[in-house]
């Protein structure tokens, strides 16, 4: 098989896949995702699910600011219900813990668009039935965060490239890609060689290997990450409730199960089998943040790879001296939250050669120029 695209979109997964929805949004019929394995078969479909723009500075604050607008629309524009519940992301903070950065953090927020305020260990007790309040002295919260359902997101985005007539070639991976005659691309597969005008590298933590046939270089790391989910609950927390403090995050499910996380120190490689030191690790810390929890059995715990750079931010992005060649990988955690926002900067710069001044400060030159975005207490915490 072969064929030709006007842009070639490598990795299935939520980066890739709302590019290619943006891109025939737009009118950009001749599209075509390359996937390795099965649509969403990375970390699109082992992650929580939790969208927030509570974050350290102003220029991730403001990109989420507009992914947050365009995530209210998203079930509408596809058709299909993403299950996306604005219940809020609430920060816990507790006396051993620096309230004065709490209040930075909610500064920063105010006047970048996010009404972030601080809740008293009343109202944390209200939102969060069964926290530890032993030294609990507040939370920031910011009602405008949520949840959704990262497989109704991924299948909804999946129905709807295909309508629009997208292609999406599962289990194709991209051998190679080269620079061709006329100033596109070929994009060698085992199906085929494909010309493309522009290429989209949304393959997560594999896009270095990409990047490098091209003189490219990525500073993406792949990191293990872990998650696990209990027995079904009665439901009766509804925010996503992050701990700095013991480096957790953790939600109720709308089936009533708890998803979390523990910031364990987990290495750098690909492998997807869980640990059982995970979940000791887990256990210890979510019941000294929910005592309620010791008493809940565990059913699952699953793996994932988080793509991390060193700021801890995603490159977004023309590659320097490429403007058809573009970078969408190392979101470090943060892939699905800024995801509908990244597929509409990436499908307008192809359409119009512009590239928006949010997408800007994640270009990959910052890493050149001492430009970072480093989110240091969150990344620092394991809270990504």
């Amino acid at each position: 098989m072969e064929g030709k695209v006007d842009v070639a979109v490598i990795g299935a997964g939520i980066y890739g896949l709302m590019t290619a929805h943006k891109l025939l949004l737009r009118g950009v019929r001749n599209v075509a995702v390359f996937e390795r394995l099965f649509i969403g078969s990375g970390q699109s479909s082992r992650n929580a699910g939790g969208i927030r723009a509570q974050f350290a500075n102003g220029a991730t604050i403001r990109f989420m600011v507009e992914a947050e607008r365009q995530w209210k629309c998203i079930s509408r524009e596809l058709g299909y219900n993403i299950l996306f519940t604005r219940d809020g992301y609430l920060f816990s903070c507790f006396s051993d813990e620096d309230e004065g950065l709490y209040a930075l953090h909610r500064k920063i927020q105010n006047e970048n668009g996010v009404n972030s305020v601080w809740l008293e260990p009343g109202q944390v007790a209200e939102l969060v039935p069964g926290i530890n309040r032993d030294g609990l002295v507040g939370a920031n919260f910011s009602s405008q965060d949520g949840i959704l359902h990262h497989d109704a997101v991924i299948s909804g985005l999946m129905f709807e490239i295909r309508r629009n007539g997208g292609k999406i070639f599962e289990y194709t991976p991209v051998e190679r890609v080269e620079r061709g005659a006329s100033g596109g691309f070929l994009v060698h597969t085992r199906s085929g060689v494909f010309s493309a005008s522009y290429v989209v590298n949304a393959a997560a933590a594999c896009a270095p290997g990409i990047a490098s046939q091209l003189g490219t270089t990525l500073p993406i790391k792949p990191v293990r990450r872990e998650l696990i989910a209990t027995e079904p609950m009665r439901h009766f927390m509804k925010p996503m409730l992050v701990s700095l403090k013991y480096g957790i995050t953790i939600h109720q499910s709308l089936r009533g199960e708890f998803i979390g996380h523990t910031s364990a120190n987990e290495p750098e490689n690909f492998d997807l089998r869980a640990g059982f030191g995970f979940m000791v690790q887990y256990a210890k810390d979510i019941t000294k943040l929910l005592p309620f929890m010791k008493n809940v059995r565990i059913v699952r715990q699953w793996a994932g790879t988080y793509d991390m750079t060193p700021d801890n931010s995603p490159v977004l992005g023309p590659a320097p001296g490429m403007p058809n060649f573009i970078n969408a990988a190392g979101s470090s955690g943060h892939g699905f939250m800024m995801s509908p926002a990244v597929g509409s900067m990436i499908a307008d710069y192809i359409g119009t050669g512009r590239i928006d001044d949010l997408m800007k400060p994640f270009r990959l030159e910052r890493f050149e120029t001492g430009e970072l975005l480093t989110e240091l207490v969150l990344s620092n915490r394991g809270v990504l």
